[in-house]
């Protein structure tokens, strides 16, 4: 039925025939976004369908004359049905108001279909029980099971189409903290767009949450995180406040690990041209310690027309020590076998103070801008120290990091559903470093990247959207002591979407553009990291051009979702890891001539045979292999299964993957272990307590990582408390005061980005 499906609707609706269109109106006259529509026969069989656009407009063409009957419908809204008669071939314009019902979001029961499709994705009403047993906003999209979407809620990040899915919240940018600190009961509405457009454009997928609205009142919310199995704690502070339009955020918090025990069993061999010499690692003893403090402090002001946001963070890492102990054993022909004791120690100190700036502004005739600025000021210390016997490798680093990124976007939405989208990025960092110790030197770098494109997004047939995105990019860097480089490059990306039948979804996608190799990578610093090895930057690294390929299919039916991927990803000129021999030394150093390609074929089926119990499975092969600086390859199949269990006040999460093989970008070729984990919430009222088991039949799990090169080969296998048996618990409470108000979980990113080059 699939196959002949899209030719019938290309042959009809490319006839001649009638149009239906108007606008879906609330009470007020507001536009209702995303309202199904259906079209029946006066005998009540159904035609065809569609869904109302973010303006409320919606379209159905190639209608011969006859009767017929139109309904629509919206979660929130009284249906309604409307006949009308299409005679002369006359097309029909028929504006339609729904009446407000009185069930709160909250109290829907989602017993259909669990998610809605659009016209760029899915239209998605959490309900009750997911919003109840999330605690955060992570959570809350991974228990939405959404088909081809994977989450990993420890690490805080949403990937979809083999790339990261961008977060908003309420149309604005979100990031970890604030998602993390998201409230779930407060989200009305999750938005999943497939095929971003508008403010939306060049995302590789995104997600916008859109909260309850709210004009008065507030909350204080707090929650707590212990591990056992590792020292591991996490404490955050939450208060928002509600003053008609306006909203104030102030979030803090902490968190810290501890770990010993830490293993890293490692046999290299470094083929020196008079002699190769062979070494083992046995590591003898490991510790770590980290602590982590951050406070964000936000003003929104929002109305009919505009909306305006002011952020201000604060965000301190620290790592006291990171030290291991190996007995380090040499040998070969001339030195025969030597036993050392070795030992290496890291610590780090980072400091970063950032204010955002941000608005969006509705103009006249349907036209819109949205911009941004951010300025992050970062102050960065790194310590390194090696010993063998009484022999040492010192690095004492102090950089102060300067970086500005803004960006204006302009969109025009058409009447017919059309837009045109126009988008200027400009990405800027200052990078000045002090490298005292076995290497010292004075390291300033400068980098310009601006990346301007404009895309037109046009409906195809009432059935279909093609996106079309040109545009170029340009970067310009000066290192001290060296010429300032000038590159520049085009960008354009095209996206065609067909929706044969109300539940299915066909998306081709072709990307060509390129990316800027690291700051890290790009100074001219060594690093001495023993005593025959040394790190080294460059600055002449090229662009990298990127090329992606992709196809996807999707299909839903009322209680089980499927989709089907095939990716192609392309880099040429990717800077990679390149060894060689100079002066008795093994320096490692990042060559531009790499080539990465990379065949990736999945399936994902979301099956939600009960408001009781849901499930999402995936898997696929996925292939890897890089070439020209170095000739590796690697292929795994993969699986993925995760269950939810809702049981009133209670829940219980079933998660589960298979090992993998993969190539990092050091170039090692790396086997996975399996993860697997369950958890138990229970929620009621403000109280909220979660307790959870990872990995906890996994004693001691290992990875396994091999490195095959001309003059560099290792072989090691390193063992992570981090991935064996843990358990927690964590415990959150919340106070609202004044009238019931929208909580959130904060997302404040806790990276801290370095253009340091190091040793480890």
């Amino acid at each position: 039925m699939f196959i002949l499906a899209p030719a019938c609707c290309f042959s009809y609706v490319c006839g001649l025939g009638a149009i239906i269109s108007g606008i879906v109106y609330d009470e007020s006259d507001k536009p209702v976004e995303y309202a199904s529509v259906r079209l029946s026969s006066e005998d009540s069989k159904y035609i065809k369908g569609g869904v109302s656009t973010e303006k409320g407009v919606y379209f159905i063409d190639g209608l011969e004359n006859g009767k017929y009957i139109i309904s629509f419908s919206c979660v929130g809204y009284e249906s309604r049905s409307i006949p009308f008669e299409i005679s002369n071939d006359n097309n029909l314009n028929l504006n339609v108001n729904l009446k407000t019902t009185h069930t709160s979001l909250d109290e829907v029961v989602v017993t259909g279909d669990r998610f809605i499709r659009t016209a760029d994705g899915l239209k998605i009403y959490p309900d009750k029980q997911q919003k109840k047993h999330s605690g955060s906003g992570f959570d809350l999209i991974n228990n939405l099971m959404i088909p081809g979407v994977s989450v990993d809620v420890a690490k805080g990040s949403v990937r979809a189409f083999g790339g990261s899915v961008a977060i908003y919240i309420d149309g604005m940018k979100s990031d970890y903290r604030e998602m993390q600190q998201l409230r779930p009961e407060d989200v009305e509405s999750v938005q999943y767009m497939e095929a971003p457009t508008g403010k939306y454009a060049g995302d590789n997928a995104s997600i916008n949450i859109i909260l309850k609205k709210r004009t008065s009142g507030g909350y204080v919310s707090i929650d707590a995180l212990q591990r056992l199995g590792y020292l591991n704690g996490d404490y955050n502070l939450a208060a928002r406040y509600y003053n008609k339009n306006t909203q104030y955020t102030l979030y803090g918090g902490i968190d810290y690990n501890k770990i010993n025990g830490n293993r890293l069993d490692k046999q290299e061999t470094i083929l020196f041209p008079l002699e190769p010499i062979d070494r083992n690692y046995a590591t003898a003893g490991s510790r770590m310690s980290n602590n982590n403090q951050y406070a964000q402090f936000r003003i929104r002001n929002k109305n009919d027309r505009r909306t305006l946001r002011a952020t201000f963070n604060f965000l301190r890492n620290a790592t006291p020590e990171d030290f291991t102990s190996y007995m380090l054993t040499y040998s070969g022909n001339t030195i025969g076998n030597r036993r050392v004791d070795a030992s290496q120690n890291t610590v780090t100190r980072n400091y970063q103070y950032n204010l955002g700036l941000s608005g969006n502004f509705k103009l006249n005739h349907n036209q819109m801008i949205d911009a941004s600025a951010n300025a992050t000021a970062s102050r960065n210390h790194y310590d390194y120290c090696y010993t063998e016997n009484n022999e040492a490798a010192i690095s004492n680093t102090l950089e102060n990091l300067y970086n500005f990124q803004g960006n204006i976007n302009y969109i025009k939405n058409f009447n017919n559903s059309n837009s045109l989208t126009i988008k200027l990025f400009e990405f800027f960092n200052v990078s000045s470093a002090d490298y005292r110790g076995t290497n010292s030197s004075w390291q300033h770098l400068w980098t310009s990247e601006t990346i301007l494109f404009a895309e037109y997004a046009r409906q195809l047939w009432g059935i279909a959207s093609l996106r079309l995105t040109p545009g170029m990019s340009a970067q310009v860097y000066r290192q001290h002591g060296h010429d300032r480089v000038s590159k520049f490059g085009p960008r354009a990306q095209i996206v065609f979407t067909l929706k044969p039948a109300r539940n299915q979804f066909i998306q081709l996608n072709g990307f060509y553009g390129n990316s800027y190799p690291e700051l890290s990578y790009m100074n001219g610093a060594t690093q001495q990291v023993d005593m025959i090895q040394q790190k080294k930057g460059n600055p002449d690294l090229k662009q990298t051009k990127l090329t992606t390929a992709m196809g996807v299919y999707g299909i839903g039916f009322k209680r089980l979702n499927l989709q089907a991927m095939l990716l192609y990803n392309g880099a040429d000129d990717l800077p990679l890891p390149s060894y060689f021999i100079e002066k008795d030394m093994l320096v490692q150093t990042f060559d531009g001539n790499g080539i990465w390609r990379q065949l990736n074929g999945s399936l994902s089926a979301t099956w939600t045979p009960s408001n009781i119990f849901n499930m999402q499975a995936g898997g696929g092969y996925m292939y890897n292999r890089y070439s020209r600086v170095a000739d590796l390859s690697a292929a795994c199949w993969y699986a993925t299964l995760s269950a939810n269990i809702y049981l009133k006040d209670f829940a219980i999460f079933l998660r589960g993957s298979t090992p993998q093989k993969a190539l990092s970008l050091e170039l090692e070729t790396v086997k996975t272990i399996w993860q697997y984990s369950i958890s138990a919430t229970w929620s009621k009222g403000p109280f909220r307590a979660e307790v959870g088991f990872n990995n906890p039949f996994l004693k001691h799990p290992y990875y396994d990582m091999n490195i095959l090169l001309p003059v560099y080969n290792s072989s090691s296998r390193r063992y992570s408390k981090t991935d064996s048996q843990s358990a927690y618990l964590k415990l959150s409470y919340y106070f609202d005061f004044g009238k019931k108000t929208k909580h959130d979980k904060v997302n404040i990113d806790k990276t801290i980005n370095s253009g340091i080059l190091k040793a480890n």
